[in-house]
């Protein structure tokens, strides 16, 4: 069975009509889980968006990724409708998941709009390349939010919304698969897409979110959910899986973020040990 075949046989909405509301409602949701749970929503519900954006381009017209395009896009849609769920049960006054949407997409800076004008030129002139730098670049965006749902699983005390986070992580960790195979496919044997991929995700890496949140605003959310040290090691493992793939070995874009947002964090949640990263780089440039 192809790749493709086997994201079609296993593809559905995540399934919520099963969980325990009233048990989800007893435990409630801490102020930091609220924050979260709202970034996650807000996040999770903008790919009908990047859906639209990227369906247009000719390069998306291949059968297979719009196939894949369609299934992530249905798949991500609905768990904002899950987070959004879980919210309202426990009591956060929030408004549903198509309004908060659509709400969220009007305020959209124009980072987002550049952004999608320069992948519409990259994928008009560099189509091969693009794709390479796409497919990495949604199994680097996919590392990073399975990390942070299975950061949640395991500090919550609800056990509803862990369960629900289980279900969800599962279907991430087929869109990264997904995302990484294809990624590994293009860059292999090709030193061209590997210098192309690892310049543009060494300069402009940043955890998806950028486009409708200021950069302060993403940066905090990130880091309340991975505070202190606990950012560097998150950054990290995702660098090492990254790196697996051709040309990338050494990769430190992800803990360069993490350095990078450290003056703009509060001190509660700035990292007490910031020359760990002077010590990873090392490491990676000895690798």
């Amino acid at each position: 069975m192809s790749d493709i075949a086997q994201h079609i046989a296993v593809s559905q909405r995540v399934e919520i009509e099963d969980l325990d509301w009233e048990l989800a409602r007893k435990h409630g949701l801490s102020d930091k889980e609220v924050e979260s749970l709202m970034f996650f929503a807000d996040i999770e519900s903008q790919t009908v968006y990047y859906f639209l954006e990227v369906a247009k381009l000719q390069v998306a017209r291949d059968p297979e990724l719009l196939t894949f395009l369609t299934m992530w896009n249905y798949e991500e849609y609905f768990h904002s409708h899950a987070i959004t769920r879980i919210m309202q049960e426990c009591g956060v006054k929030v408004e549903n998941a198509t309004d908060r949407s659509t709400k969220v997409r009007t305020g959209a800076r124009f980072k987002a709009k550049f952004e999608d004008f320069v992948q519409s030129l990259m994928a008009k002139f560099t189509p091969k390349r693009f794709v390479a730098l796409w497919m990495f670049w949604g199994a680097l965006q996919e590392c990073l939010t399975m990390q942070a749902y299975e950061e949640v699983i395991k500090s919550t005390q609800n056990p509803v919304l862990a369960e629900m986070f289980r279900r969800i992580a599962k279907q991430e960790r087929r869109h990264f698969a997904y995302y990484f195979n294809q990624a590994r496919e293009r860059l292999d044997h090709n030193p061209q897409n590997q210098k192309f991929v690892r310049y543009i995700v060494n300069k402009f890496y940043a955890p998806v979110g950028g486009g409708v949140k200021t950069d302060a605003e993403a940066a905090g959310l990130v880091a309340k959910l991975f505070p202190g040290e606990r950012i560097y090691e998150v950054m990290q493992y995702i660098e090492r899986r990254m790196a697996q793939l051709p040309g990338m070995t050494g990769l430190t874009a992800c803990s360069d973020w993490a350095e990078k947002i450290q003056p703009i964090l509060p001190e509660e949640i700035r990292s007490a040990r910031p020359e760990i990263i002077g010590e990873h780089k090392n490491a990676a440039a000895a690798a």
